[in-house]
């Protein structure tokens, strides 16, 4: 994501569980969102290709591409690996999971308060992750979030 562009709020998580959604997900997601790459087990050079071929996508609909590996965005579920993604300067932090998530059914969600204390903690702006939807954005934007992202919530619509 480069410094110029205004941070979306909608984000759509793009990773190998999305598989042939990613194309509908691009679809439902706004010009001016983002779209979180994490692809981290895909070979080299098929990463390499799918990237080209999200970038290529991303700028015709006009969406923010912010790549986990590139170091340009962490997800982040707890002080220690904030502390990490801090030391590491990554410039935006996706922090989860604030409600139950499909990906990730053993996972219990955050606590608000704790949910807003890391992002007290946090200089850096912070997306919140899992289970998320406009619905569960409204009830906790207010603890500080700068917007949302999700994979489902992108395919039901």
């Amino acid at each position: 994501m480069k410094r110029r562009q205004p941070l979306p709020s909608r984000w759509f998580v793009a990773d190998e569980r999305t598989g042939r959604r990613l194309w509908p997900g691009l679809r439902a997601i706004r010009p001016g969102g983002g779209v979180l790459i994490l692809y981290r087990d895909l070979p080299k050079r098929e990463r390499a290709v799918l990237l080209a071929k999200l970038r290529r996508a991303a700028r015709q609909r006009r969406l923010a591409l912010a790549d986990e590996e590139a170091g340009e965005a962490a997800r982040v579920h707890d002080l220690a690996e904030l502390r990490q993604a801090l030391l590491r300067r990554t410039p935006l932090l996706f922090l989860s999971p604030m409600f139950e998530t499909r990906s990730h059914p053993d996972w219990k969600p955050l606590p608000r308060m704790r949910a807003a204390a890391l992002i007290r903690l946090a200089p850096v702006p912070v997306i919140a992750l899992g289970g998320m939807n406009e619905a569960g954005f409204r009830r906790i934007e207010r603890l500080g979030f700068q917007g949302w992202a999700g994979i489902d919530a992108w395919l039901r619509t």
